[in-house]
């Protein structure tokens, strides 16, 4: 990490407390000289940020408008290996991992994070869009190049539970997951997550994952009319970019970890899952392809198994396992 990194994740976490850091504690804590120090903090001011400096009191930062690739690197656990690449407006994040892949490794860009602060083209399932303008939202798309990957759809429940703790840390609001891949907040949609598979033609093995990640930050007022019902935000009044940055570092942190920690954390995660889901014991229509009036039926959902699965009980009385989907259920029934 270089001084201007290290300098700002200092005066960042100061400025939590609003207070000032002196010149002596920022050296002591970073390792470098005063002059080291002075420089990194001018090398800011030029990058936009507004920085404080007074006689015997030392430095203070103002964050509030400023959201980027180094506010959002500021907040990452320094030791999870994530890297940040930011635009200001891209088409899509998950379109943009996967352009990076075609020419390199997917090892390579293992645990890289690709965030826009727009999305003009973004992506939902089944070849949908997804509504991403600018100061309302956070989009990313983490790729996770493990190697072996036999289950995605744990891959997009991980990322549900990363979100909703995130969530529940920088805002103090709990979340419900609708599943497989929605989180909701009073009864509306905030987040959508999108997960793509990157296969090895020679071994037919998914080696890398991308997944996409669209959160509803505050409430946008030119939303368009068709989703205006459905779609809901976080909070319901403005957020400071420096809360953004905080909120997407979070979700990289809690993902990266239930992901490196697969082993030991998925069971946990599944409780987890299970424990936010909106949809058990409620009644539900089901199609296994969106628009397929033939084979869509009615169930109660009864459980989600350890491998994201939905378990419903039929008309019936039999018992059903789906692994992928689409599900109907009325909103009124959906508020948490």
């Amino acid at each position: 990490m270089s001084t201007k990194e290290l300098i700002l994740r200092e005066l960042l976490a100061a400025d939590s407390q609003d207070e000032f850091i002196s010149g002596q504690d920022l050296a002591k804590r970073s390792g470098f000289t005063r002059a080291a120090i002075w420089k990194a903090v001018d090398s800011l001011r030029k990058d936009g940020y507004e920085i404080e400096a007074s006689t015997n009191h030392g430095y203070r930062i103002s964050a509030k408008g400023i959201y980027n690739g180094q506010t959002i690197t500021s907040n990452l656990t320094a030791e999870n290996g994530a890297k940040i690449v930011f635009f200001d407006e891209i088409d899509s994040t998950n379109s943009e991992a996967k352009r990076r892949m075609i020419d390199v490794q997917p090892a390579s860009l293992h645990k890289t994070a690709f965030i826009a602060a727009t999305q003009t083209a973004g992506k939902g399932r089944l070849g949908r869009k997804f509504y991403s303008p600018g100061k309302t939202g956070v989009y990313l798309s983490l790729v996770y190049a493990s190697g072996n990957i036999a289950n995605p759809a744990f891959f997009t429940a991980t990322a549900a539970v990363a979100v909703c703790r995130a969530i529940k840390q920088v805002f103090g609001i709990d979340g419900g997951i609708k599943w497989v891949n929605d989180v909701f907040v009073r009864g509306k949609k905030i987040c959508g997550i999108l997960t793509e598979g990157i296969t090895n033609f020679e071994t037919g093995q998914i080696e890398a994952a991308v997944i996409g990640i669209g959160v509803n930050v505050q409430p946008n007022p030119d939303i368009p009319e068709e989703i205006k019902e459905i779609v809901g935000s976080i909070l319901e009044e403005p957020c400071s970019d420096q809360q953004k940055s905080k909120f997407v570092a979070q979700i990289i942190n809690e993902l990266i970890f239930l992901l490196d920690n697969e082993n030991q954390q998925k069971h946990l995660a599944m409780e987890e899952y299970r424990s936010r889901s909106i949809l058990i014991g409620k009644k539900i229509q089901f199609s296994p392809v969106a628009g397929d009036e033939k084979n869509t039926f009615n169930a109660i959902v009864t459980d989600i198994s350890n491998d994201a699965a939905l378990i419903v009980k039929m008309e019936n009385g039999e018992t059903k396992t789906l692994n992928s989907g689409e599900i109907t259920i009325h909103s009124k029934n959906l508020i948490q």
